[in-house]
């Protein structure tokens, strides 16, 4: 493993590599979560740590705007959102610059099936500002295309029961530290 991480491969292809060339050795499927954790802990490298794609939590910035654990769960939504079968579920974020130094961010606001997108330019990620602007760049949708909302659980959507009731559409909630779950989102270019 301490080879594979000289030669600056991430936990996630030194764990697929595991498992193909150990594939009927269950003893040898060891998983990404667990290479971290043991780079983390010091058990198999002490190395440059740069190289790593994912970052201890504890060696991130800190989130200070806080999160929140109240809403429905992703896991809850309708099988049709996850398939993509209808039009109408939105994945909501806000995005801000990555040098932290301009006032503003941008919230977005993409369909899953047809990858529409509206994006909205607002001052600060206050819930009260997004949701003004998520009201905004709703206004001009026709009701029977808005069903859904999935968000991750920053500050900014703590108030989206008023979203649920004024826009008749229910909200839920990605797992912390899953951004994967709302991919459409995460994986758009503004």
């Amino acid at each position: 493993m301490e080879n594979s991480l000289n030669k600056t491969w991430s936990p996630e292809q030194i764990a697929g590599r595991l498992h193909l060339d150990y594939k009927y050795d269950k003893s040898m499927h060891i998983g990404f979560k667990t290479i971290y954790r043991w780079i983390y802990q010091k058990v198999i490298v002490r190395g440059n740590l740069n190289n790593l794609r994912r970052k201890c939590k504890s060696l991130k910035t800190k989130e200070t705007r806080g999160k929140f654990n109240i809403g429905k769960n992703i896991k809850d939504r309708p099988k049709e959102v996850r398939k993509r079968e209808k039009i109408g579920h939105w994945e909501l974020d806000t995005v801000v610059s990555s040098s932290g130094k301009s006032k503003y961010c941008l919230s977005t606001f993409v369909e899953r099936k047809s990858i529409y997108l509206i994006d909205k330019v607002i001052n600060n990620r206050k819930s009260a500002t997004f949701n003004f602007h998520c009201f905004k760049a709703f206004d001009s949708i026709p009701n029977n295309l808005i069903k859904t909302f999935t968000a991750d659980r920053g500050k900014e959507f703590a108030s989206y029961n008023e979203i649920e009731k004024r826009l008749n559409a229910e909200v839920y909630f990605a797992d912390p530290y899953s951004s994967w779950q709302r991919g459409t989102n995460e994986n758009t270019m503004v």
